[in-house]
């Protein structure tokens, strides 16, 4: 499938990935179906998406780095205690490409290998999110997952001692898996006043993601060239084999206080059974059980003050938990650490403009491990209007 995006837009990753409890209203917390009833305004959300890595396994060394459109999501208020949402976003995300040589035996010619994936899942959800009483909220998200992901191992194989591909032979193994499938999400939130006057709260919530078997449909072809040539003629090895991936439920469960408009404290646990995980094959690829911990501060100096960087939203956050993987029998850890801001714009500070920062680390290395850092950065645009409001004459 790939490597996962996460739920998280750019202010709660600004937060180390956390705030399924809590919402400033201000912004689509995604985090939490349950919590979009809070924006009161209809909400425009885009995100963009960079990323940058430092790969080690042993002597090798590799970097890469990249970027794509993070979400795109609307949220509208229909009623006082009903929200409606669209979004799109990136669920997975397949890039890579590996190079080796080999001797070819007998001969003093060297195969050149190469191996490569693209593309990745998808993912287009309506939120319906409703307020129950005075403090609790809940809300589904109902998703359709779309896409596909292209993987090709080739060889050139030389006629002389260098590499000439007008008259060496290609041979290639391509693979094609489409995948199309529907899923759910529900949450949760309860907001406890601790204090009168909206002074202090204490936020709790969970949201739960089903189980779900996604269709897949794959392709897989052969075929040996020179110079563009076929050599033999093509052959599909599979056409169009129907399937499925199976992927596990998660739950996240989280609780905050909230001093409102000043100070927010956040911590999640979030679980995933990903030994329940099945491939197309049916196998379970060796993947783990994993549990996660993200916790985050939000800070407001002053709500009412006319000084711009008194309005400016500050965040720190800290994230750590285990990959579903393991190599020669050692758990992979992933730890981040990360920092976010929100600055008002346009008329009236109706509009923010969101960056967040996220530097960690998975794995390690020696013992044929592998240790990757990588630096990520998510630039968030919310734009707030009054729609479908009545206009009245005084």
């Amino acid at each position: 499938m790939g490597e996962f995006y996460g739920e998280s837009y750019s202010d709660n990753t600004g937060m180390g990935q956390s705030g399924v409890s809590t919402s400033s209203g201000f912004q689509v917390n995604n985090l939490n179906p349950a919590l979009w009833v809070r924006n009161r305004f209809t909400t425009l959300d885009i995100g963009l998406i960079g990323q940058y890595k430092d790969i080690v396994s042993g002597s090798k060394n590799q970097r890469n780095s990249g970027g794509n459109l993070g979400y795109v999501s609307l949220s509208f208020p229909v009623s006082p205690r009903w929200a409606l949402g669209v979004s799109l976003k990136p669920y997975t995300f397949v890039d890579y490409e590996n190079t080796s040589t080999r001797a070819v035996p007998g001969t003093p010619a060297t195969a050149h290998y190469s191996t490569t994936g693209k593309g990745g899942i998808n993912k287009a959800s309506l939120t319906n999110s409703f307020q129950i009483g005075k403090y609790l909220s809940i809300g589904l998200e109902s998703s359709y997952f779309f896409g596909n992901v292209r993987k090709a191992s080739e060889v050139v194989l030389p006629q002389g001692t260098q590499v000439n591909l007008e008259n060496d032979y290609l041979v290639s193994l391509n693979e094609r898996t489409t995948y199309s499938d529907i899923s759910f999400r529900g949450g949760a939130a309860l907001r406890i006043p601790i204090k009168k006057n909206n002074k202090l709260n204490l936020n709790l919530g969970g949201a739960y993601s089903l189980s779900t078997s996604i269709n897949a449909s794959q392709t897989t072809s052969f075929d040996v060239t020179q110079n563009t040539f076929n050599i033999v003629d093509p052959d599909t090895l599979i056409n169009n084999a129907g399937g499925g991936l199976k992927t596990p439920e998660q739950y996240q469960v989280g609780a905050s206080l909230e001093w409102p408009f000043k100070l927010v404290i956040s911590a999640d646990y979030n679980r995933q059974s990903w030994s329940k995980y099945r491939s197309i094959a049916g196998t379970n690829d060796g993947l783990k059980d994993v549990g996660r911990v993200n916790v985050g501060l939000e800070y407001l100096p002053r709500f009412t003050s006319l000084n711009y960087f008194d309005l400016v939203r500050y965040r720190i956050g800290f994230s750590h938990g285990k990959t579903p993987y393991s190599i020669n029998n050692r758990d992979v850890n992933d730890t981040n650490v990360s920092l976010g801001f929100t600055f008002p714009m346009g008329r009236g500070y109706q509009n923010f403009l969101s960056i967040a920062l996220v530097a960690g680390q998975r794995g390690n290395t020696g013992n044929g491990m592998i240790r990757e850092r990588y630096g990520r950065a998510v630039l968030g645009i919310t734009l707030l209007e009054r729609w479908f409001v009545k206009q009245k004459i005084d």
